[in-house]
């Protein structure tokens, strides 16, 4: 495999992990968005049940404002009916906005698939029964009005204290047993709030962790590939320089090479190359040094006989050698006489 797809490869892999890590962090962050919408809507849900609650109490403060202003009418006090009056207006008001936030929470409810929509939408009933006991109560306050406007006021309060009373009574347990209802529900609604809040939470931990392990691995996997990258790269590298500075020292320790020769990539093809090179030079040369002492033994030998040649030829040799000659023959008269 080459060099240039070895790094290749290598990038290729890095860029999938961080793909890959890019990917889990989006979905996990879509995953939390669409559980943060979720809570909100669970949250607005627990608002309007604590509305609900609020408007309850006020229908219970009208009955009891209901109740002082018939005890007044049967007193003949001033403006006690306006009063009566002015308190079922405002029953009336504070029902209709119990209604209207009752049906915006079983909106929110089916909106959000919960599985407590049944036992929401139960309280419609209870609701309607409010509504008519609240019409009969109207109804019999009235004829009790209509008593005291005519001065039967023993009449009157016999029927306030034998029916309406009772009405009344059975109409305030209604608004308390819807109230109870309600904050039952909310209990359970705080309770899936609070567990689904604490998924969200472990779900943020649990990808800041593994978003930390994933960086901290990525960044592990990126330096290791850098570090095995630049070892691909400079000890080839390196093992060709230095082996190329002995070789220009004349040294010609080729120990580096073999290892590389070995490779299947760029270098491995560059250093057998390297190495045929360097043991034609490191031939040449030893042809080069055998041919240059060859040259030097015949330029000596030159010299040598250029120098016997130019004592040879002076005039104190040449007298040397006739007196040699002449002692030569002296030498040999000598010997043939004796």
């Amino acid at each position: 495999m080459s060099v240039r797809l070895k790094i290749v490869l290598s990038y290729l892999i890095l860029i999938l992990i961080f793909i890959g890590l890019g990917t889990y962090v989006i979905y996990s962050e879509r995953h939390i968005a669409t559980q943060m919408a979720l809570l909100d809507k669970q949250f607005d849900q627990t608002a309007l049940g604590g509305t609900e609650l609020d408007k309850a109490e006020d229908l219970v403060k009208d009955l009891l404002s209901a109740r002082l202003t018939l005890h007044k009418m049967l007193l003949d006090e001033p403006n006690a009916y306006d009063e009566f009056q002015k308190s079922r207006t405002l029953f009336d008001r504070h029902y209709d906005e119990l209604v209207a936030v009752y049906e915006t929470y079983v909106a929110a409810a089916s909106e959000g698939a919960d599985a407590r929509l049944p036992e929401i939408e139960a309280n419609r009933s209870e609701l309607m029964a409010i509504a008519e006991g609240h019409q009969h109560f109207h109804e019999e306050a009235m004829t009790v009005a209509s008593l005291v406007n005519e001065g039967n006021f023993d009449q009157a309060k016999t029927l306030l204290n034998e029916d309406l009373e009772i009405e009344l009574t059975k109409l305030s347990g209604q608004v308390v047993d819807f109230e109870e209802t309600v904050e039952e529900q909310m209990e359970q609604a705080n309770a899936t709030f609070d567990e689904a809040l604490h998924t969200v939470e472990q779900r943020v931990a649990r990808l800041r962790l593994i978003s930390i392990t994933l960086i901290s691995l990525s960044i592990f996997i990126a330096v290791g590939l850098s570090a095995w990258i630049g070892k691909l790269i400079t000890d080839p590298v390196n093992a060709l320089s230095l082996t190329a500075e002995s070789i220009e020292q004349g040294a010609y320790e080729l120990k580096r090479l073999p290892p590389l020769t070995e490779r299947q990539d760029e270098f491995g093809v560059l250093a057998r190359v390297f190495h045929r090179m360097a043991n034609e030079i490191h031939t040449r040369e030893q042809n080069l040094k055998e041919q240059i002492q060859q040259l030097y033994i015949k330029i000596d030998r030159k010299k040598k006989d250029q120098q016997v040649a130019e004592i040879t030829e002076t005039d104190f040799f040449q007298s040397l050698e006739a007196k040699a000659s002449q002692y030569r023959q002296r030498a040999t008269r000598s010997n043939s006489k004796s």
